[in-house]
């Protein structure tokens, strides 16, 4: 199946995942890799189905919608084992990267949406991960401090996402947010219960991941 997958994917959108990786301290393996391409391959065909993932070649979706995941591995703070929550997920892109690289974190993809929770429901089954599932559930209704840590991309403006998500969070926890680079809703100020802990660049041009401490 791998190399079937592998050549839905151009070369260079492989090797710039692979050195992004290596960037922020990761060697992709064989089996990591083909879950990769099983993924990018999967999102694609469901863009080009429903328009869900917003990107309809899987050299596309690793670089777009999946790479930007590897920047929470460049944040010393963020935890490498634990439950995290991917907020909003849509079609689940980020969690299900990040589940793949690192399986000592429970991953779970949390939408309130049905169509982005069945997304999400489908690609967790066809990754077949023990560390990644599938969440129906507005932010607001989940337990309080329940992760360790949780990642968002375009759930609400700064103001808003922060505090719902910083609830769910861990005191000590960590909060990775994506954003656009001059985007300044993502500095919080000093009552918000969190303090930047870093920014670190991504693949898509003018997005990052503002990491920050509860």
């Amino acid at each position: 199946m791998v190399k079937t997958l592998v050549m839905n994917l151009n070369e260079p959108a492989l090797q710039r995942f692979e050195q992004a990786a290596m960037s922020a301290g990761m060697a992709i393996s064989d089996h990591e890799r083909e879950l990769l391409c099983h993924a990018a391959d999967w999102l694609a065909s469901l863009s080009r189905a429903s328009g869900i993932s917003g990107y309809e070649t899987a050299s596309l979706v690793l670089l777009r919608s999946m790479a930007p995941a590897l920047a929470y591995f460049g944040a010393d703070e963020a935890p490498r084992s634990g439950r995290i929550a991917d907020i909003g997920a849509g079609n689940g892109a980020i969690g299900a990267t990040i589940a793949i690289l690192e399986q000592n974190l429970l991953v779970d993809l949390v939408d309130r949406a049905q169509r982005a929770y069945t997304a999400c429901e489908i690609l967790a089954a066809r990754l077949g991960l023990p560390n990644l599932r599938a969440v129906r559930a507005d932010v607001r209704g989940l337990a309080a401090a329940e992760y360790d840590a949780a990642v968002f991309r375009a759930l609400a403006t700064g103001e808003r996402a922060l505090p719902l998500v910083r609830r769910i969070v861990r005191p000590g926890g960590f909060i990775g947010a994506f954003h656009r680079a001059e985007d300044s809703a993502f500095q919080p100020d000093g009552g918000s219960g969190v303090t930047t802990a870093g920014s670190w660049t991504t693949l898509v041009e003018e997005l990052v991941l503002t990491g920050y401490q509860v």
